[in-house]
């Protein structure tokens, strides 16, 4: 019923709307999973670009979800609406990449610029040691001199 299905609405869309769509469906799948936390963790591990949620409960399925590129929870929040509707975004990572990174957004053209001051020597000796232990372990220590140099 839903290969029918699909098929008789990609057979519907106009051209060359439908031999991409057909060509898109050469790389898709459907899998039946037995309930849905095998459905949440296979879904984890594709890491799909736009992930709907349309269970009775989605807001409670979609808030296990961990990788995706794009959620769409319920029925009502079609992916197309995120696209160009409702603001989230239209550019999302590809290839399962939704695993260690999210959608392009403002935050990707601010310079992140990280700092640090230490001010209490005798406070801070706790992480001079850990630094120290740290440095030696990566086999850095050029580092782990550094850190001993201040030392109390």
């Amino acid at each position: 019923a839903i290969n029918a299905e699909l098929d008789a609405q990609l057979s519907s869309l106009p051209e060359p709307n439908q031999s991409t769509a057909r060509e898109a469906m050469k790389q898709s799948f459907a899998v039946l999973c037995k309930d849905i936390n095998e459905a949440v963790s296979l879904s984890d591990d594709i890491a799909p670009e736009h992930l709907e949620i349309q269970t009775r409960n989605a807001m409670e399925v979609g808030s296990r979800c961990a990788n995706y590129g794009g959620l769409f929870v319920g029925t009502d929040a079609a992916e197309v609406l995120g696209d160009y509707g409702a603001g989230p975004n239209h550019t999302l990572p590809t290839g399962g990449t939704g695993r260690y990174t999210g959608g392009l957004s403002v935050f990707n053209f601010l310079r992140i610029r990280t700092w640090m001051r230490v001010d209490d020597k005798v406070g801070s000796q706790s992480m001079v040691e850990d630094s120290i232990v740290m440095a030696r372990l990566e086999g850095l220590e050029g580092h782990a001199r550094a850190a001993e140099a201040r030392k109390l």
